[in-house]
């Protein structure tokens, strides 16, 4: 019985060890960085990425697999280490730091090991478009020295669909 508790947990680590997939966070549409109205995500200043232009669904999934780094304390944005060495910022809406933390319910913090698709939390839609703040959802790679390739594909996506890959600099 044990043993396969750790075959279990021995194929959960594999998953993070070789996923070099980007998914996406939550339920919408593909939308590239250059089109983010923020200069900040826009111009690129954080690093390459994509974005995702939330629809209805309000559930937050891990875009990739890998160790949570960090969670801000007003839950607009967290950072994802992924085995292959690039580092992953998720980032909840554009200006929603200014909501001190109240449209997101997180349930994961910085140490836990996270999958691709797993879910984190719950972002009030509702509550950031009533208060000014744009939804838009971006998935950055910020450490670009390390990155070699990000391809990406335009379309509309489930929550935790892939929607495209990395590689890393040999």
């Amino acid at each position: 019985m044990f043993s396969f508790f750790k075959k279990q947990e021995n194929s959960q680590i594999q998953e993070i060890l070789t996923d070099n997939n980007l998914y996406s966070p939550i339920q919408g549409d593909f939308l590239s960085l250059e089109k983010v109205n923020d200069p900040v995500f826009s111009e690129k200043a954080m690093g390459d990425g994509f974005a995702i232009q939330p629809t209805e669904d309000q559930l937050i999934v891990s875009p990739v697999a890998g160790e949570v780094t960090m969670v801000a304390g007003t839950k607009h944005a967290i950072g994802i280490h992924m085995a292959n060495g690039l580092d992953i910022l998720l980032h909840l809406g554009l200006d929603t730091v200014n909501m001190g933390g109240s449209p997101f319910n997180i349930n994961i913090k910085v140490g836990d090991t996270v999958s691709a698709g797993q879910h984190l939390g719950i972002m009030n839609l509702e509550e950031i478009s009533g208060a000014g703040y744009e939804t838009t959802v971006m998935v950055i790679v910020t450490n670009m020295d390390v990155l070699e390739t990000l391809t990406t594909n335009d379309g509309s996506y489930q929550a935790g669909e892939k929607v495209g890959t990395v590689t890393v600099k040999q």
